[in-house]
């Protein structure tokens, strides 16, 4: 599957290009982990990892009134738009599915000699769970 690769500390963000409907180039920043607008509902993606120190302007705006599950994503940048088969992403531990409860895997990419560790975002849970 093809991955949208975000810079997220020290590790890559993963975001389903197949559950992406649009990236935007955005540097809005928030405090908390969603805000409402209406029918669309901002989360922000530090804050909802417990990574408020990332000084990452990283979010997704999800759609309440559609029944797709398809995101917006908003960032600075992409740093890589990725296919990582699905061989190579692996389950959750069952110790961290408390802090990780909106990832559905994780796996590692090697680019410029450095291998990163990334977590691959279940956008659809959150849509679940944000947006009922």
């Amino acid at each position: 599957m093809k991955y949208f690769l975000c810079a997220f500390g020290d590790m890559y963000l993963g975001i389903p290009s197949a559950l992406t409907e649009r990236v935007v180039s955005a540097a809005r920043t928030a405090s908390a982990v969603f805000e409402s607008d209406g029918s669309d509902v901002y989360i922000s993606l530090p804050v909802l990892f417990g990574r408020a120190d990332i000084p990452s302007p990283h979010g997704l705006v999800l759609k309440s009134s559609v029944n797709d599950k398809k995101v917006t994503l908003l960032a600075p940048s992409l740093d890589i738009d990725l296919e990582i088969p699905d061989e190579e992403i692996f389950s959750v531990p069952k110790v961290l599915s408390g802090v990780m409860r909106y990832c559905k895997g994780t796996g590692f990419v090697k680019r410029n000699s450095q291998t990163r560790f990334v977590l691959i975002l279940d956008s659809e849970k959150l849509t679940e769970q944000y947006c009922g």
